[in-house]
């Protein structure tokens, strides 16, 4: 037998467990994606004589345009939301594509020539 005494108090009952919502979830997304990028950027120039990546900065703008993308189609297709909220989180949505092809074709070629492709 033990000689301790048995004064340990039992398990308080907690909250019960909340999944985050799917926005947050969106958003912590974003960030990882962002957090990547910045390592990326940070470690290039170890494997390149300390040359870095120049002329990239469009497609930095890529991860939270498309993060804004996937939240407004989220609230447009969301049972609960009015009419009002869905056309302008669908507005919202076709700005957010045209935003991210425009990021795209402004950021490609300058990656591309930082690896000696492109122009």
């Amino acid at each position: 037998m033990s000689d301790r005494p048995n004064d340990t108090p039992p398990a308080e009952e907690g909250e019960p467990f909340v999944p985050a919502s799917p926005v947050k979830r969106i958003m912590a997304w974003v960030g990882i994606v962002y957090m990547l990028g910045f390592v990326v950027l940070n470690i290039y120039p170890f494997f390149t004589q300390g040359t870095y990546l120049t002329g990239i900065a469009p497609l930095f703008a890529c991860p939270g345009i498309a993060g804004i993308f996937a939240i407004s189609l989220y609230l447009a297709r969301h049972p609960e939301s009015d009419y009002s909220r869905k056309v302008s989180m669908t507005i919202l949505a076709v700005i957010c594509a045209v935003g991210f092809v425009v990021s795209l074709v402004l950021g490609i070629p300058p990656l591309l020539a930082n690896f000696g492709g492109g122009q």
